[in-house]
C-alpha cells in the first residue's frame, strides 16, 4: 500500500478525515472539496482483484447492464457523436463494446485483467489490448470518442491517466466518464456504509463540483452530466440498519423489505440535480494538453 499526501486535482496536502472503512482512511480535501483515499494498491494487486470470479458474477447480470446502462447511454453518445472510432477503456470482457460495433461504431478496448480481455478476444472478437491506456501503444488523436465506465476512481492518479485520454482523443474528441456520486441522496445518508464506499479499489470520489473541475483543467468542456441510482432506497435503509444495534435495526430492515418495489428505478437516466449516486458526464476536448 501508498499512502496519499496530497489532493489529486489542487495538490493541497490540507485535508480532513471524511470515514474510516476496511481499515483505511478516507480523507477529504478542504480546498476543493475532493474525497479520497489515504492509501492504493500497486497496479499488479488491483489486476489481481479483477479475477475470473469477479467476471463471472458480472456475466450472470450482462443482459441488464447491456438493456439498461450501455443501450442508454449509446444512445445517448449517438446523438453527439456518430460515426467515429471508440475506445473503452476498462472494457471488461467487451459487453459495451460488441454493443457500439452493432450499432457502426470502430471499436478498440482496453482491458488490464487477462481474463475479461480474453473472454472480449473469444467470444466476441473485439480488438482489446490487455494492458494499461498509456502502454496499449497507441498514437495520438486517434479516437473520436473515449469512454470510462467506472474507471477514474480506481486509477491511481486521475489527472495523469486524463491526460493521456486527452492526448488520444481527436480535437473535438468525446470523452464520457461514469463515476459514483459522492455527493448523492444515498451517499450524503449512508456514509461509510454506501455500497460504493469501497476504498480498497474505489481510490476517488467525486461529486459534481470535483470532476467537471478536474476535466476542465485536463483539458475538456463540459457537455451535460447526468445522475441515475445505483442504489435503491432499500438499500439505503439496509446500511443504516446495519449500523444499528438495537431493535431499530429489525424496524429498520422491515422498511428496506417493503422499499424494494422501488428497485426497477435503478439505471434510469436523471438530470444532474436529482442527485443520483452515479454522475455521467459527457465533455469534449477543446486544448492539448501535450505537443501532440
Amino acid at each position: 500500500m501508498n499512502s496519499v499526501i496530497s489532493c489529486n486535482i489542487c495538490s493541497s496536502p490540507d485535508r480532513e478525515v471524511y470515514c474510516r472503512k476496511d481499515s483505511i482512511d478516507v480523507f477529504r480535501c478542504r480546498q476543493c472539496g475532493l474525497i479520497y483515499a489515504g492509501e492504493t494498491q500497486s497496479s499488479k494487486n488491483i489486476e489481481k482483484h479483477y479475477s475470473k470470479e469477479y467476471f463471472e458474477n458480472y456475466l450472470k447480470t450482462e443482459s441488464i447492464h447491456l438493456k439498461n446502462r450501455f443501450g442508454k447511454r449509446l444512445r445517448e453518445i449517438k446523438k453527439i457523436k456518430f460515426p467515429g472510432a471508440l475506445l473503452d477503456v476498462g472494457c471488461g470482457i467487451g459487453s459495451f463494446l460488441k454493443l457500439a460495433r452493432t450499432e457502426g461504431y470502430e471499436v478498440s478496448g482496453v482491458e488490464l485483467s487477462y481474463y475479461a480481455a480474453e473472454h472480449a478476444w473469444n467470444n466476441f472478437g473485439l480488438r482489446v489490448f490487455n494492458s494499461e491506456l498509456n502502454d496499449a501503444g497507441f498514437t495520438p488523436k486517434t479516437f473520436d470518442i473515449i469512454t470510462l465506465w467506472h474507471v477514474l476512481e480506481h486509477v491511481t492518479d486521475p489527472k495523469k491517466f486524463l491526460i493521456e485520454v486527452n492526448r488520444l482523443l481527436k480535437k473535438n474528441g468525446l470523452l464520457v466518464v461514469e463515476v459514483p456520486n459522492i455527493g448523492s441522496i444515498a451517499a450524503r445518508i449512508s456514509l461509510m456504509n454506501w455500497e460504493l464506499m469501497a476504498p480498497k479499489e474505489h481510490l476517488f470520489y467525486f461529486n459534481p463540483h470535483t470532476i467537471n473541475r478536474l476535466l476542465k483543467e485536463t483539458g475538456f468542456s463540459i457537455i451535460k452530466n447526468q445522475t441515475y441510482f445505483w442504489t435503491t432506497p432499500a438499500m439505503v435503509i439496509k446500511a443504516k440498519a446495519d449500523s444499528i444495534k438495537n431493535n431499530g435495526n429489525a424496524i429498520l430492515r422491515l422498511i428496506a423489505f417493503f422499499c424494494h418495489v422501488f428497485s426497477p428505478l435503478r439505471f434510469r437516466v436523471l438530470p444532474c440535480f436529482i442527485k443520483g449516486d452515479v454522475i455521467t458526464i459527457y465533455a469534449s476536448k477543446v486544448k492539448n494538453l501535450l505537443n501532440n
